[in-house]
């Protein structure tokens, strides 16, 4: 594994690593973070848990204008708790810029209101569910995410199997032709991958196979349901 020392990034984004104790890239990380440095559009997909989150918004950062007051980046997500997640993690690194860097989050059940009298100042990083993030750009058109030049799909089978790919597909058509995509998920659906080859330009797909496959060499047995009661008072 790489060093985080040693990647040719930002010294604040190193310092935000070194504050977490983060030494070295995970397996997601140590794919993803060369090939979206290069502005490559990726299909990434690793379990829970596997450091995705900082795969792409390390490149995110590393890329960022701070002296540009537009909308940047762009990241969707199929949950409130999830954009959290998110929020929070991207906001560690903002930390430690010397310049200010704003983040947004934009989530449904929040008030409507006052995010849009927020939006009289661009966020440089976007992060929100497709329905909120959809419903401001596209119907209040007052979240001007089409200067966007990376768009993050986390989670797009959930996505998918929430309704929200439509929402999505509205969001990236507001964008320009140098988009550059990232799509991370536990699995590709064949209803994704109409959208995957709309949007993507020779994608690079990265798969971290989970480090322990669950109950490999675990035996199934059936019993009958006669033979429960009797096999549950000797094994209770």
């Amino acid at each position: 594994m790489t060093r985080f020392e040693d990647l040719n990034i930002k010294p604040y984004i190193k310092r935000a690593l070194a504050d977490l104790r983060f030494k070295e890239t995970t397996n997601i990380q140590e794919e993803v973070i060369p090939q979206a440095l290069n502005r490559k559009d990726i299909i990434g997909q690793s379990q829970t848990g596997s450091g995705k989150t900082h795969a792409f918004l390390i490149p995110i950062f590393e890329s960022l204008d701070e002296g540009s007051q537009q909308v940047q980046a762009v990241i969707t997500t199929p949950t409130r708790e999830l954009a959290e997640q998110i929020y929070q993690v991207a906001q560690h690194l903002a930390s430690h810029s010397e310049h200010a860097i704003k983040i947004g989050r934009f989530v449904g059940g929040t008030d409507k209101k006052n995010t849009l009298e927020k939006l009289s100042s661009q966020p440089h990083i976007v992060i929100g569910t497709p329905g909120r993030v959809k419903d401001l750009a596209i119907n209040e058109r007052a979240l001007l995410v089409h200067t966007a030049k990376v768009f993050v799909v986390d989670e797009a089978d959930m996505t998918l199997e929430s309704g929200f790919l439509e929402d999505i597909d509205q969001i990236a058509g507001t964008m320009g032709r140098d988009l550059q995509m990232m799509v991370f998920s536990a699995t590709i659906p064949q209803a994704l991958k109409p959208f995957l080859k709309k949007y993507m330009t020779s994608p690079t797909h990265i798969h971290i196979q989970p480090k322990q496959q669950t109950a490999v060499k675990v035996e199934h047995v059936l019993y009958p349901p006669s033979f429960a009661p009797d096999f549950v008072k000797k094994h209770p």
